[in-house]
């Protein structure tokens, strides 16, 4: 498809919407499985009701649009509150094995560079 342009879209005839206010992702080599589900009041029970799978590439576009529409939202409203209760956890020390690993130690890396970026958005 030309850059700029857009697809029709359209329901199919059995289109479900749903609410999900819990989402758990579950990475494969080839792909990225999102479980939606939702938390049931005065619970500790997440009840998952779909899981949708998509390739990397459209988990990378899906990324740009919600970080679009996020900041775009908090441009017209405020920053989106999120409590503190729920904000991602430090991760905890790598191990001694895992320290010796490059990769797991970029990866470590990484995702406290990403979790200390998401916690100054919320400033």
């Amino acid at each position: 498809m030309a850059e700029g342009k857009t697809m029709k879209t359209e329901h199919v005839e059995n289109f479900t919407s749903l609410y999900a206010n819990s989402a758990i992702f579950e990475p494969t080599a080839w792909d990225l499985r999102i479980v939606f589900g939702q938390v049931e009041p005065n619970t500790e029970v997440v009840k998952q009701q779909v899981a949708i799978t998509i390739p990397w590439a459209q988990a990378k576009l899906a990324l740009y649009y919600l970080r679009a529409h996020v900041e775009l939202m908090e441009e017209q409203t405020g920053k989106i509150g999120i409590r503190r209760d729920i904000i991602p956890s430090e991760l905890p020390p790598l191990t001694s094995e895992q320290g010796k690993d490059p990769v797991a130690r970029r990866a470590h890396e990484l995702v406290q560079r990403l979790r200390a970026e998401f916690i100054a958005s919320l400033e």
